[in-house]
C-alpha cells in the first residue's frame, strides 16, 4: 500500500505561519499600521499569583506593545493558583499559548486569561484524527492513535499530515470544529471528546507567460503548482527575456489585476495564468563619427519599436569623405530612418561613421625609409613613425593633422621586416641606417 502520511519539520510550519493566514489565529497582520498595540494580561481573577523564583522572590508579567503583525516571545513564567494547573493564555478559550510560545500582535489592544484545568477532575476525554478526504476514509496505517486529554489541559496540533489519495490536494493542518490550525499551534481541551480532520487545500496549476509577443529568448512559459488560500512571491521581472522590453508586472487572469514583480499574492481555488506585462525600453541611440575615439558623439534617446531620422556628420576629416553611419553591417545616410529594434539587456545601440580616403594616389613601389616622402631617408621620418604609432588620431593614416603619414608614406615607413606594419622598429631600423648600421630595408628582426 502506498504511504499516505508525512511529516512537515517545524522550520516548514514556522515558515507557514509566517506566511498564511488562518481562521485559527485570532490576530492578522496589517502591514500599514504603524501606531503600536498592547496585549494586556489578566491576573483579576481571585487566588491567582505568579509564581515566585527559586530564593522566594515574587516576579512578575508586564503587559507589552508592539506593532501589528509583528511577533514577540510570551513570558514562561508560571501561575498559581489553588486546587488548578496553569495551562498557559488565551484570547478566545479556543486557541491558546503555552508559557514562551512566540505570538503575534492583533490589529487592536487585546486581553489574555489564563487557561486553568482542575486537579481534582479526573474525566479524561479523547482526542481522534480522523483520516478523511473528498473520497471518504482512509487507513492512518497505524499513525496519529487517540490520547486523552483533561479539559482545560493543551492540545498541541500535531505537524503530521498525510498524502491525499488521488494526489489533488495538499493537506495543511488540521480542523477542529470549523477552524483550521497549523502544526505546533495548541487549543484548549473542551469537557467533551474531539475529532480532527486534515485540511485539504486544493493544488492548482500556477503557470506564467510571456503572452502574444515577439523577440523573446528563452522560455516563453512556465508552468508551477501552488496550493489554493496559501500565498507567494510572483516572480521577478527578469524571469523572461523579451529584447527591447522590460516587464513591468503580471496580468492576473483570476481577477483581471496587474501586480507588480515579486507581489505577496494568495493562491486563489482556481488555475492561474500570469501573463508578463511589456513596457517598451528606452535607449540612448549613440552616433559616433570617429570610431577611433570617443569625442563628438551624437545622441538621440527613443523607444523600441519607435523610428528616429539618422543625423547628419559633425565633424570632417582631412583626406577623407563620409560615405555614412553603419549598424551592423548596414550603411545608413543621413535622413534615413532608422528603426529602434532593441537589443538584450546591458548593450546599447551604436552606429560609427564610415569614412573613405579621397583622391587617394596611386602607390608607387616603397622607397625605405622616406616615411614623409620628402625624397630623402633621415630622422624626421623616424620621428613620423614613432608619432604615428604613438598618436595615430593625430599622425597616423587619415589623422588630423596635416603632416599625418600618407598610404605612401605606410608603404615606406615598413622598412623592418617589410609586410608587418609599421612599428618602432621601423623607426629604429632609420636610425641605424642614418648612422651607416644597416642597409634598408632591413629583412632581420632588430633587438
Amino acid at each position: 500500500m502506498k504511504k499516505i502520511f508525512i511529516r512537515i519539520t517545524a522550520a516548514a510550519i514556522s515558515a507557514f505561519l509566517a506566511a498564511a493566514s488562518y481562521g485559527a489565529v485570532p490576530i492578522s497582520a496589517v502591514a500599514d499600521k504603524e501606531s503600536e498595540v498592547t496585549i494586556h494580561f489578566d491576573l483579576s481573577e481571585e487566588g491567582v499569583k505568579v509564581e515566585d523564583n527559586q530564593y522566594g522572590n515574587p516576579q512578575y508579567i508586564y503587559d507589552f506593545s508592539g506593532e501589528p503583525g509583528k511577533s514577540r516571545r510570551l513570558s514562561d513564567l508560571n501561575l498559581e493558583k489553588n486546587g488548578y494547573t496553569f495551562s498557559g493564555w488565551t484570547f478566545n478559550g479556543v486557541q491558546a499559548y503555552a508559557p514562551g510560545d512566540v505570538i503575534q500582535f492583533p490589529d487592536t489592544d487585546a486581553t489574555l486569561t489564563p487557561v486553568w484545568s482542575k486537579n481534582s477532575d479526573s474525566v479524561k476525554y479523547n482526542v481522534h484524527y480522523e483520516a478523511i478526504c473528498d473520497t471518504g476514509t482512509f487507513s492512518k496505517e497505524g499513525r496519529l492513535p487517540d490520547f486523552k486529554r483533561k479539559a482545560g489541559e493543551l492540545v498541541e496540533i500535531p505537524i503530521d499530515v498525510f498524502y491525499h489519495p488521488e494526489n489533488t490536494y495538499s493537506q495543511i493542518g488540521w480542523i477542529y470544529d470549523g477552524t483550521s490550525y497549523l502544526g505546533q499551534q495548541k487549543i484548549i481541551m473542551p469537557s467533551h471528546d474531539i475529532e480532527l480532520t486534515p485540511n485539504w487545500m486544493r493544488r492548482c496549476k500556477f503557470t506564467y507567460s510571456v503572452g502574444d509577443v515577439d523577440r523573446v529568448s528563452g522560455i516563453i512559459s512556465q508552468e508551477l503548482e501552488r496550493i489554493a488560500g496559501l500565498p507567494t512571491n510572483l516572480a521577478e521581472a527578469t524571469r523572461f527575456l523579451r529584447i527591447g522590453f522590460r516587464n513591468t508586472g503580471w496580468l492576473c487572469s483570476a481577477d483581471g489585476k496587474i501586480y507588480p514583480p515579486e507581489y505577496y499574492y494568495t493562491m486563489p481555488d482556481e488555475d492561474v495564468v500570469f501573463t508578463a506585462v511589456w513596457e517598451p525600453v528606452t535607449y540612448t541611440v549613440v552616433f559616433r563619427p570617429n570610431p577611433e575615439n570617443k569625442e563628438n558623439l551624437i545622441n538621440i534617446d527613443a523607444q523600441t519599436d519607435t523610428t528616429i531620422v539618422c543625423p547628419d556628420i559633425n565633424i570632417t576629416k582631412p583626406g577623407y569623405k563620409f560615405t555614412g553611419w553603419d549598424y551592423k553591417g548596414t550603411i545608413y545616410q543621413p535622413g534615413d530612418e532608422f528603426f529602434i529594434y532593441g537589443e538584450l539587456t546591458g548593450l546599447g545601440i551604436l552606429l560609427e561613421a564610415v569614412w573613405v580616403e579621397e583622391n587617394v594616389p596611386e602607390l608607387t613601389d616603397p622607397v625605405y625609409g622616406d616615411a614623409n616622402c620628402d625624397g630623402e631617408i633621415s630622422l624626421p621620418d623616424a620621428i613620423l613613425i614613432m608619432q604615428a604609432v604613438g598618436n595615430p588620431d593625430k599622425y597616423g593614416l587619415g589623422g588630423s593633422d596635416p603632416s599625418a603619414i600618407t598610404a605612401q608614406g605606410m608603404l615606406n615607413a615598413d622598412c623592418n621586416s617589410p609586410g608587418d606594419g609599421i612599428t618602432n622598429l621601423d623607426a629604429l631600423a632609420i636610425q641605424k641606417y642614418c648612422l651607416n648600421l644597416v642597409e634598408l630595408p632591413v629583412t632581420q628582426i632588430l633587438e
